[in-house]
Protein backbone atom coordinates (compact mmCIF):
# COMPACT_ATOMS: atom_id res chain seq x y z
CA UNK A 1 0.00 0.00 0.00
CA UNK A 2 0.98 3.57 -0.80
CA UNK A 3 3.06 5.31 2.11
CA UNK A 4 0.19 8.21 2.96
CA UNK A 5 3.39 10.29 5.25
CA UNK A 6 3.40 12.74 2.80
CA UNK A 7 -0.73 13.52 3.59
CA UNK A 8 0.81 15.10 6.86
CA UNK A 9 1.61 18.09 4.73
CA UNK A 10 -2.05 18.94 3.41
CA UNK A 11 -3.60 18.06 6.43
CA UNK A 12 -1.24 20.78 8.54
CA UNK A 13 -2.45 23.16 5.52
CA UNK A 14 -6.19 22.55 5.68
CA UNK A 15 -6.03 23.65 9.25
CA UNK A 16 -3.62 26.85 8.42
CA UNK A 17 -5.72 27.62 5.36
CA UNK A 18 -9.07 27.94 7.69
CA UNK A 19 -7.10 29.65 10.69
CA UNK A 20 -5.75 32.46 8.08
CA UNK A 21 -8.97 32.67 5.82
CA UNK A 22 -10.66 33.77 9.17
CA UNK A 23 -8.40 36.86 9.97
CA UNK A 24 -8.77 37.53 6.38
CA UNK A 25 -12.37 37.66 6.48
CA UNK A 26 -11.75 39.85 10.29
CA UNK A 27 -9.13 42.01 8.10
CA UNK A 28 -12.10 42.82 5.35
CA UNK A 29 -14.71 43.65 8.02
CA UNK A 30 -12.30 46.44 9.24
CA UNK A 31 -11.99 47.37 5.95
CA UNK A 32 -9.39 46.15 3.81
CA UNK A 33 -10.94 44.73 0.36
CA UNK A 34 -9.84 41.60 -1.16
CA UNK A 35 -7.03 42.90 -3.36
CA UNK A 36 -5.16 43.93 -0.55
CA UNK A 37 -5.55 40.56 1.22
CA UNK A 38 -3.96 38.75 -2.08
CA UNK A 39 -1.18 41.80 -2.49
CA UNK A 40 0.07 40.87 0.87
CA UNK A 41 -0.18 37.27 1.08
CA UNK A 42 1.32 37.01 -2.64
CA UNK A 43 4.49 39.22 -2.06
CA UNK A 44 5.11 37.23 1.99
CA UNK A 45 4.77 33.67 -0.51
CA UNK A 46 7.12 35.18 -3.35
CA UNK A 47 9.25 36.49 -0.73
CA UNK A 48 9.58 33.56 1.24
CA UNK A 49 10.45 31.49 -1.65
CA UNK A 50 12.83 34.29 -3.76
CA UNK A 51 14.80 33.94 -0.50
CA UNK A 52 14.82 30.35 -0.86
CA UNK A 53 16.18 30.95 -4.84
CA UNK A 54 18.62 33.51 -3.91
CA UNK A 55 20.44 31.04 -1.16
CA UNK A 56 20.93 28.17 -3.65
CA UNK A 57 21.81 30.65 -6.39
CA UNK A 58 19.70 27.90 -8.27
CA UNK A 59 16.45 29.20 -11.03
CA UNK A 60 15.02 28.09 -14.11
CA UNK A 61 16.95 29.52 -17.25
CA UNK A 62 15.18 31.88 -18.81
CA UNK A 63 14.45 29.74 -22.04
CA UNK A 64 12.52 27.20 -19.57
CA UNK A 65 10.59 29.61 -17.49
CA UNK A 66 7.25 28.97 -19.91
CA UNK A 67 5.86 26.67 -17.46
CA UNK A 68 6.85 28.44 -14.77
CA UNK A 69 4.92 31.28 -16.28
CA UNK A 70 1.65 29.86 -16.96
CA UNK A 71 1.89 28.45 -13.95
CA UNK A 72 2.17 31.39 -11.77
CA UNK A 73 -0.76 32.87 -13.84
CA UNK A 74 -2.86 30.33 -12.34
CA UNK A 75 -2.10 30.21 -8.76
CA UNK A 76 -2.18 34.53 -8.83
CA UNK A 77 -5.68 33.80 -10.27
CA UNK A 78 -6.64 31.05 -7.93
CA UNK A 79 -5.95 32.94 -5.14
CA UNK A 80 -7.36 36.60 -5.90
CA UNK A 81 -10.56 34.41 -6.77
CA UNK A 82 -10.08 32.79 -3.32
CA UNK A 83 -10.14 36.19 -1.35
CA UNK A 84 -12.91 37.72 -3.49
CA UNK A 85 -15.10 34.84 -2.30
CA UNK A 86 -13.94 35.23 1.29
CA UNK A 87 -15.33 38.89 1.06
CA UNK A 88 -18.31 38.36 -0.50
CA UNK A 89 -19.44 35.35 1.47
CA UNK A 90 -18.27 33.25 4.71
CA UNK A 91 -15.31 31.64 5.39
CA UNK A 92 -17.53 28.33 6.00
CA UNK A 93 -19.43 28.98 2.97
CA UNK A 94 -16.98 29.37 0.37
CA UNK A 95 -14.13 27.11 1.86
CA UNK A 96 -16.03 23.95 1.29
CA UNK A 97 -16.70 24.34 -2.25
CA UNK A 98 -13.15 24.47 -3.25
CA UNK A 99 -14.06 20.23 -2.52
CA UNK A 100 -14.61 20.31 -6.12
CA UNK A 101 -10.69 20.48 -6.37
CA UNK A 102 -11.01 16.73 -6.23
CA UNK A 103 -13.15 15.48 -8.89
CA UNK A 104 -11.32 18.04 -11.13
CA UNK A 105 -7.78 16.66 -10.06
CA UNK A 106 -8.97 13.08 -10.54
CA UNK A 107 -10.26 13.17 -14.06
CA UNK A 108 -8.10 15.76 -15.63
CA UNK A 109 -5.06 13.60 -14.24
CA UNK A 110 -6.60 10.19 -15.56
CA UNK A 111 -7.28 12.26 -19.09
CA UNK A 112 -3.73 13.47 -18.92
CA UNK A 113 -2.45 10.04 -18.23
CA UNK A 114 -4.54 8.23 -19.51
CA UNK A 115 -4.24 6.27 -16.87
CA UNK A 116 -7.39 4.12 -15.07
CA UNK A 117 -8.38 5.66 -11.77
CA UNK A 118 -8.66 3.76 -8.71
CA UNK A 119 -12.24 3.17 -8.00
CA UNK A 120 -12.06 3.92 -4.63
CA UNK A 121 -10.62 7.21 -5.33
CA UNK A 122 -13.60 7.97 -7.68
CA UNK A 123 -16.10 6.99 -4.57
CA UNK A 124 -14.30 9.76 -2.18
CA UNK A 125 -14.59 12.37 -4.79
CA UNK A 126 -18.22 11.82 -5.26
CA UNK A 127 -18.51 11.30 -1.61
CA UNK A 128 -16.60 14.86 -1.77
CA UNK A 129 -18.69 16.47 -4.47
CA UNK A 130 -21.93 15.44 -2.78
CA UNK A 131 -20.68 16.99 1.19
CA UNK A 132 -19.79 20.15 -0.71
CA UNK A 133 -23.30 20.34 -2.49
CA UNK A 134 -24.95 19.66 1.30
CA UNK A 135 -23.11 22.63 2.35
CA UNK A 136 -24.60 24.69 -0.31
CA UNK A 137 -27.95 24.09 0.53
CA UNK A 138 -27.33 26.02 3.74
CA UNK A 139 -27.12 29.28 2.00
CA UNK A 140 -30.78 28.54 0.95
CA UNK A 141 -32.24 29.51 4.40
CA UNK A 142 -35.27 30.88 4.41
CA UNK A 143 -34.31 33.76 6.72
CA UNK A 144 -31.64 35.20 4.11
CA UNK A 145 -32.42 38.18 2.45
CA UNK A 146 -32.45 38.02 -1.63
CA UNK A 147 -29.19 40.24 -1.42
CA UNK A 148 -27.31 37.83 1.20
CA UNK A 149 -28.38 34.90 -1.37
CA UNK A 150 -26.97 36.69 -4.09
CA UNK A 151 -23.87 37.17 -2.58
CA UNK A 152 -23.83 33.51 -1.53
CA UNK A 153 -23.86 32.39 -4.63
CA UNK A 154 -21.49 35.25 -6.20
CA UNK A 155 -18.99 33.88 -3.32
CA UNK A 156 -19.74 29.90 -4.25
CA UNK A 157 -19.02 31.09 -8.26
CA UNK A 158 -16.26 32.75 -7.60
CA UNK A 159 -15.44 30.10 -5.49
CA UNK A 160 -15.68 27.45 -8.16
CA UNK A 161 -13.48 29.21 -11.06
CA UNK A 162 -10.54 29.62 -8.06
CA UNK A 163 -10.80 25.94 -7.62
CA UNK A 164 -10.41 25.27 -11.14
CA UNK A 165 -7.66 27.61 -11.56
CA UNK A 166 -5.89 26.10 -8.48
CA UNK A 167 -6.83 22.51 -10.09
CA UNK A 168 -4.48 23.13 -13.25
CA UNK A 169 -2.08 24.87 -10.71
CA UNK A 170 -1.85 21.70 -8.62
CA UNK A 171 -1.31 19.38 -11.61
CA UNK A 172 1.44 21.98 -13.56
CA UNK A 173 3.30 21.51 -10.57
CA UNK A 174 3.25 17.87 -10.10
CA UNK A 175 4.12 17.64 -13.87
CA UNK A 176 6.52 19.99 -14.14
CA UNK A 177 8.32 19.59 -10.60
CA UNK A 178 10.49 16.77 -11.22
CA UNK A 179 10.97 17.56 -14.67
CA UNK A 180 12.86 20.75 -13.59
CA UNK A 181 13.92 20.47 -10.17
CA UNK A 182 10.98 20.96 -7.49
CA UNK A 183 12.94 23.84 -5.83
CA UNK A 184 13.51 25.59 -8.67
CA UNK A 185 10.35 25.46 -10.14
CA UNK A 186 8.40 26.36 -6.94
CA UNK A 187 11.59 29.81 -6.71
CA UNK A 188 11.27 30.44 -10.07
CA UNK A 189 7.13 30.63 -10.02
CA UNK A 190 6.57 32.13 -7.31
CA UNK A 191 8.92 35.27 -8.18
CA UNK A 192 6.79 35.58 -11.15
CA UNK A 193 3.60 35.36 -8.49
CA UNK A 194 5.22 38.77 -7.06
CA UNK A 195 6.02 40.29 -10.11
CA UNK A 196 2.40 39.60 -11.15
CA UNK A 197 0.98 40.82 -7.66
CA UNK A 198 2.81 44.18 -7.86
CA UNK A 199 0.44 44.55 -11.19
CA UNK A 200 -2.49 45.29 -8.06
CA UNK A 201 -0.95 48.31 -7.06
CA UNK A 202 -3.15 50.91 -8.62
CA UNK A 203 -6.20 48.87 -6.97
CA UNK A 204 -5.06 48.84 -3.65
CA UNK A 205 -6.77 50.62 -0.45
CA UNK A 206 -5.69 54.09 0.25
CA UNK A 207 -2.72 53.64 3.10
CA UNK A 208 -4.77 55.34 5.24
CA UNK A 209 -6.97 52.59 5.89
CA UNK A 210 -4.31 50.19 5.80
CA UNK A 211 -2.88 51.50 8.69
CA UNK A 212 -5.48 50.71 10.91
CA UNK A 213 -3.12 48.58 13.63
CA UNK A 214 -6.37 46.22 13.92
CA UNK A 215 -6.67 45.77 10.20
CA UNK A 216 -2.78 45.79 9.47
CA UNK A 217 -2.44 42.98 12.52
CA UNK A 218 -5.01 40.92 11.07
CA UNK A 219 -3.81 41.54 7.64
CA UNK A 220 -0.37 40.28 8.91
CA UNK A 221 -1.43 37.01 10.52
CA UNK A 222 -3.81 36.49 7.53
CA UNK A 223 -0.65 36.88 4.94
CA UNK A 224 1.66 34.42 7.41
CA UNK A 225 -0.60 32.01 8.05
CA UNK A 226 -1.66 31.20 4.46
CA UNK A 227 2.06 31.71 2.98
CA UNK A 228 3.12 28.57 5.09
CA UNK A 229 -0.10 26.46 4.68
CA UNK A 230 0.59 27.32 0.74
CA UNK A 231 4.53 26.37 1.27
CA UNK A 232 3.58 23.39 2.47
CA UNK A 233 0.91 22.07 -0.09
CA UNK A 234 3.32 23.08 -2.99
CA UNK A 235 6.17 21.40 -1.91
CA UNK A 236 3.77 18.15 -1.41
CA UNK A 237 2.57 18.36 -4.77
CA UNK A 238 5.67 18.76 -6.61
CA UNK A 239 7.80 16.64 -4.17
CA UNK A 240 5.73 13.81 -4.00
CA UNK A 241 3.40 13.84 -6.61
CA UNK A 242 -0.35 12.43 -5.71
CA UNK A 243 -2.23 15.29 -6.21
CA UNK A 244 -5.78 13.58 -6.15
CA UNK A 245 -4.84 12.08 -2.44
CA UNK A 246 -3.46 15.26 -1.66
CA UNK A 247 -6.46 17.12 -2.23
CA UNK A 248 -8.90 15.31 -0.49
CA UNK A 249 -7.03 15.76 2.54
CA UNK A 250 -6.57 19.10 1.82
CA UNK A 251 -10.52 19.45 1.82
CA UNK A 252 -10.43 18.85 5.36
CA UNK A 253 -10.68 22.90 5.06
CA UNK A 254 -14.20 22.84 4.64
CA UNK A 255 -14.76 20.68 8.01
CA UNK A 256 -12.46 23.21 9.92
CA UNK A 257 -14.06 25.89 8.82
CA UNK A 258 -17.39 24.93 10.22
CA UNK A 259 -16.09 24.45 13.46
CA UNK A 260 -14.47 27.07 13.79
CA UNK A 261 -17.26 29.55 12.36
CA UNK A 262 -19.61 27.43 15.04
CA UNK A 263 -17.00 27.70 18.18
CA UNK A 264 -16.20 31.46 17.11
CA UNK A 265 -20.08 32.43 17.08
CA UNK A 266 -20.20 30.68 20.35
CA UNK A 267 -18.10 33.04 22.12
CA UNK A 268 -19.18 36.11 19.86
CA UNK A 269 -16.05 37.25 18.69
CA UNK A 270 -16.68 35.21 14.77
CA UNK A 271 -16.18 37.55 11.75
CA UNK A 272 -19.25 36.01 10.06
CA UNK A 273 -21.96 36.55 12.67
CA UNK A 274 -24.36 34.33 14.18
CA UNK A 275 -24.99 31.81 11.58
CA UNK A 276 -28.22 29.95 12.38
CA UNK A 277 -28.84 26.24 13.10
CA UNK A 278 -30.06 25.03 10.00
CA UNK A 279 -27.05 26.43 8.16
CA UNK A 280 -24.90 25.47 10.44
CA UNK A 281 -26.32 21.71 10.96
CA UNK A 282 -26.19 21.56 6.50
CA UNK A 283 -22.54 22.59 7.07
CA UNK A 284 -21.72 20.34 9.68
CA UNK A 285 -23.65 17.35 7.26
CA UNK A 286 -21.26 18.44 4.48
CA UNK A 287 -18.13 18.31 6.16
CA UNK A 288 -18.82 15.37 7.83
CA UNK A 289 -18.89 13.89 4.18
CA UNK A 290 -15.87 15.36 3.10
CA UNK A 291 -14.69 13.31 6.53
CA UNK A 292 -15.66 10.12 4.84
CA UNK A 293 -14.44 10.93 1.65
CA UNK A 294 -10.79 11.16 3.13
CA UNK A 295 -11.18 8.23 4.92
CA UNK A 296 -12.19 6.28 1.88
CA UNK A 297 -9.45 7.91 -0.45
CA UNK A 298 -6.77 6.65 2.12
CA UNK A 299 -7.83 3.75 1.81
CA UNK A 300 -6.69 3.66 -1.94
CA UNK A 301 -3.49 2.03 -3.45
Amino acid sequence: MQSSLHLLFPLCSSILFVIGATFAKRANVLGAGPIAVTFFANLALAACWMIVGCVRQDWLPLSDCWPALWIACTFFGGQLCTFLAFRLGDVSLATPVFGVKIIMVAVISSILTQSGMDVRIGVAAAIATAGVVVIQLGSRSPSATQLTRRKATLSIVLALIAATSLSIFDLGVQFYGPKVGVLRLLTTMFAMVGILTIGLLPWMDRLRTLRKPSLTMNLSIAAAFMTVQAISITYSLAEFGDATRINIVYSLRGLWSVALAWGLSQIGISPEGTPNTSTILYRLSGATLLLISVLVALSAN
